[in-house]
C-alpha cells in the first residue's frame, strides 16, 4: 500500500512540475515576443527621418501655418502637393492631367489634397472642374460657386451618361480638348451607382484620360468590394495617406508594399504621404508633407480670370467632318465649311485667333499668328487646325483665311 501511494505521490508531482515548466515557458515565450517586438517598433523608429518624427510631435495649428498652400505666382502645367521638409525643402509636384487616388482613413488629410489640386485647377484657365458629392454635401460645399456641384445621385447619373453618349465623342474630335476634372471624395458613391452608371464610370475613366477628362478620386479604403479593379487599376498616380493596415497598404500599392518597402499603415500623422507614380515606382520610398487648403480657404478663392461654363456644359449637334482635304478659298466663291459646331463654343485662345485672323489684310499663316498672339508656332498651328475643323478657317496656298459670314449652329 505504501508503495502505491509513493508512486501516486510522485506521478503527480511530476505531472504538477511538467505543467509549471510549460506554463514558465509559454510566459516566457510571449515575455520574449513582447520585448522584441518594442526592439523592432523602436528600431523601425530610429530609421525614420528625423523630419517625419518631428512632424508628429508639432502641434497642429504650427503644422498649418508651417505647410500652408500658397497660390503660385505663374501658374504652372504640375502641382505642388507637398513639401519634403517640415521647415522648408523642395516640392513635390505631379502632373494633374491623369486620374489621381487620394487614399487614407477620416482625417488622414485627403480632402486637403482634393482642394490643393482644386485650386490649381480653378487658377488654370484651360481646365474645368466638376465636383460630386459624396457626403450629403460636406464634401462639396467649399467647391459651391467656383465649379459646377451634382450632389444628387440621379444628376450624377445624368451626367456619366452624357458625358458616355455625348461629350468623349465630342471631345474625340478635337485636336486638342480641354481638360475637366471631376472631384469624387467619398466610395459611397459607387456602392449607390446603379450597374448601367457603373459601366458609365468605367468607360470614362478607360477612355477619358486621352480625351482631356481625369478623375480624382478621395477614398477610404481600396478594398475590391468598395472599389472595381477595372476603376483600381487606372489610376496612374496614387496619393497614399494613413492607412489602417498592412491589408489596406497592400491592396492600394500591391506588391511595392511589401517588396519595396511602401509602408503606408507605418505613417505617423495626418498630412504625411507617399506619392506613387511610374517613375517613382522603383525609387525608394520618401514620406513626404502635405500642403494644407481649408475649406473655408478655397471657398474664398477667386478663379484666375472670368468664370466660363464648361465648354460641352450644353448639347451640340456634331456632325463628323469630310474626310477630303480642303479646298482653297477663291475670290469669288463662298468658302467651304465643314459642319459641326462653330463659333458658339471657342475657347479663349481660339477667340482671340479669329478675332486676329479677322482684322488681318492678308492671309496669316501659323508663325504670323505666333507673332501676333505672343504664342509658340506650334501652339499656333494647333489653334489654326481646330478653327478649320469647325469650319471656321479655310486653308489657301500661302496660309490660312476666314470663311465670310460662318454660320452658328
Amino acid at each position: 500500500m505504501k508503495v502505491v501511494l509513493c508512486l501516486v505521490a510522485a506521478g503527480g508531482a511530476w505531472l504538477y512540475l511538467r505543467a509549471r515548466l510549460r506554463r514558465y515557458r509559454a510566459e516566457r515565450d510571449a515575455r520574449r515576443a513582447i520585448e522584441a517586438g518594442k526592439a523592432a517598433k523602436q528600431q523601425e523608429e530610429a530609421r525614420r527621418p528625423l523630419a517625419q518624427r518631428v512632424h508628429a510631435l508639432l502641434p497642429d495649428r504650427a503644422v498649418a501655418r508651417l505647410l500652408a498652400w500658397k497660390p503660385e505666382a505663374r501658374p504652372r502645367s504640375t502641382v505642388r502637393i507637398a513639401r519634403r521638409g517640415v521647415f522648408g525643402g523642395r516640392y513635390e509636384r505631379i502632373d494633374p492631367a491623369q486620374h489621381v487616388m487620394v487614399v487614407g482613413f477620416t482625417g488622414s488629410g485627403k480632402s486637403s489634397a482634393l482642394r490643393v489640386l482644386a485650386a490649381w485647377a480653378l487658377g488654370n484657365p484651360r481646365w474645368s472642374l466638376e465636383a460630386w458629392d459624396g457626403k450629403w454635401g460636406a464634401s462639396v460645399r467649399a467647391y459651391r460657386g467656383k465649379c459646377p456641384v451634382l450632389d444628387t445621385m440621379p444628376a450624377i447619373e445624368a451626367r456619366l451618361s452624357d458625358l458616355v453618349e455625348r461629350e468623349l465623342p465630342a471631345r474625340a474630335l478635337m485636336a486638342e480638348p480641354p481638360h475637366l476634372a471631376i472631384i469624387m471624395d467619398e466610395s459611397r458613391l459607387l456602392n449607390m451607382l446603379s450597374a448601367e452608371g457603373m459601366r458609365n464610370l468605367v468607360t470614362v475613366i478607360q477612355t477619358g484620360r486621352e480625351l482631356g477628362v481625369h478623375l480624382w478620386f478621395g477614398l477610404q479604403d481600396p478594398k475590391t468590394d468598395s472599389v472595381p479593379s477595372e476603376i483600381r487599376d487606372q489610376f496612374s498616380c496614387k496619393l497614399v495617406h494613413q492607412l489602417q493596415t498592412r491589408e489596406a497598404a497592400q491592396v492600394a500599392l500591391k506588391e511595392l508594399a511589401s517588396s519595396a518597402g511602401w509602408s503606408p499603415h507605418r505613417l505617423m500623422r495626418s498630412g504625411q504621404m507617399l506619392i506613387w507614380e511610374p517613375r517613382r515606382a522603383m525609387s525608394a520610398p520618401r514620406v513626404v508633407f502635405g500642403l494644407w487648403l481649408s475649406a473655408g480657404r478655397l471657398a474664398a478663392l477667386e478663379r484666375r480670370g472670368p468664370y466660363r461654363a464648361p465648354e460641352f456644359a450644353r448639347p451640340v449637334s456634331l456632325t463628323k467632318a469630310s474626310a477630303r482635304p480642303s479646298a482653297p478659298v477663291l475670290a469669288g466663291h463662298a468658302p467651304i465649311r465643314t459642319p459641326g459646331r462653330t463659333a458658339d463654343a471657342l475657347t479663349g485662345r481660339q477667340a482671340q485667333a479669329l478675332a486676329a485672323l479677322d482684322v488681318a489684310e492678308s492671309a496669316m499663316g501659323a508663325a504670323d499668328l505666333a507673332r501676333e498672339l505672343g504664342i509658340e508656332r506650334n501652339r499656333a498651328h494647333d489653334v489654326l487646325t481646330q478653327l478649320r475643323r469647325r469650319g471656321l478657317v479655310a486653308q489657301t496656298p500661302d496660309g490660312f483665311t476666314i470663311p465670310l459670314h460662318a454660320e452658328k449652329d
